[in-house]
Parts: C-alpha cells; sequence; structure tokens
C-alpha cells in the first residue's frame, strides 16, 4: 500500500514538469500552437457564453484571443488537463487495487469460514462415531457385569456346598441355581439368575 502511494506521489510531481514542457512545445511547434488556438479559443468563448448568462447581458459578438494569449492559455489548458489526467488516473488506479485487495480479503475469509465448516462437520462426526462407541462399550460393560453376576453365583454353586454353610452360618439365604440356567449359560445366552429358583 505504501509503495502505490509512494508511486502516486512520484507520478503527480513528475506530472507537473511534464505539464511545463507541453507548454513549452505548444509554443514552439506548429501542430501544437495550433491546437493551442483552437482549445484556447473554444474555452474562451465558451467561458465567455457563461458569464453572459450568468450575469444577464445580451448575447454579444465574442472577440476572438490574440495569437499569443491564445496559444498561453492553450498550452496552460493542455498543461492543466494533463496534470488533472494524471490525477483522475491515479484515482481510478487506486480505486481498483483497493477493490482487488478487498476482493481478495473477501475471498479469503469465505475459504477460511469453508475450511472451519468442513473441520466443524468433521469434528460433529467423529463426536457422533465416538458416542456410538461409548455406548456399544457401556452396553458390553454391563453385559459383562451381567455375566460376572451369572458365572458368580453358577461358581458359588459348584462350589457352593462348602460357601453354602459359610452363608448360613452368616444367616444368610443361599442362591440356588436351576441346570436349564447353567445350560443356557454355557451356550452363549444371556441367563437371568433373579428368576431362578431358589
Amino acid at each position: 500500500m505504501s509503495s502505490f502511494k509512494i508511486a502516486s506521489l512520484v507520478f503527480r510531481t513528475l506530472s507537473k514538469p511534464v505539464a511545463n514542457a507541453l507548454k513549452q512545445q505548444a509554443k514552439s511547434h506548429d501542430v501544437f500552437r495550433s491546437l493551442c488556438i483552437n482549445v484556447a479559443q473554444v474555452a474562451h468563448r465558451t467561458e465567455m457564453n457563461w458569464k453572459m448568462r450568468v450575469l444577464g447581458y445580451k448575447k454579444e459578438k465574442i472577440r476572438p484571443l490574440n495569437d499569443a494569449r491564445a496559444i498561453d492559455a492553450g498550452a496552460n489548458f493542455l498543461g492543466e488537463a494533463f496534470i488533472f489526467s494524471v490525477a483522475v488516473s491515479l484515482i481510478f488506479a487506486e480505486q481498483i487495487r483497493s477493490r482487488s485487495q478487498a476482493r481478495r480479503q473477501r475471498d479469503a475469509v469465505d475459504d477460511r469460514l469453508d475450511e472451519l465448516e468442513l473441520s466443524s462437520a468433521q469434528y460433529r462426526q467423529e463426536l457422533d462415531r465416538l458416542e456410538t462407541e461409548r455406548r456399544l462399550l457401556r452396553t458390553e460393560v454391563d453385559d459383562l457385569a451381567s455375566e460376572t453376576v451369572t458365572l458368580s453365583a453358577i461358581l458359588m454353586q459348584v462350589l457352593g456346598r462348602d460357601l453354602d454353610k459359610r452363608i448360613v452360618e452368616q444367616g444368610r439365604q443361599p442362591l440356588k441355581i436351576d441346570q436349564g440356567t447353567v445350560d443356557r449359560f454355557l451356550d452363549g445366552k444371556a441367563v437371568d439368575i433373579t428368576n431362578s429358583k431358589k
């Protein structure tokens, strides 16, 4: 940005000597001289017509400028027109540059938003997958806990005679598991010992 401003300042500074050179060329070359005279006469007539209208004078015949004054006025007009055209060109260039820079920034922000939306969707999918996996693991843990209780009951029945005595000694009722529950467990089926006969 600063390099563009420095360049525009250099162009503005250089446009003044170029305008002065145009003025000098207009005085010494026939083509420029005739162009300056024509431009100065048209500008003079236009200026005088506007002045007469604004000030309320009647329209009169406007005397043309003499050649020396017309050359000076035309050369000044061409020089000022050159400086003005350089300034306008710099303004347009700055506008184009700022618009393209704003477009690039807007595109970068849009790209970043797209990336964030994509990563957010990926994180949501990963979170859903982990939640499903957690539920499955929780179900497996619950199943293992249930099987552990069943195994403990079966183990107590198998080893139970000695344990039953201890349980009775402690004043509790020993758990009785029927043969059907044991068979279902050995077949890999889920068993429920809470409904077993005591």
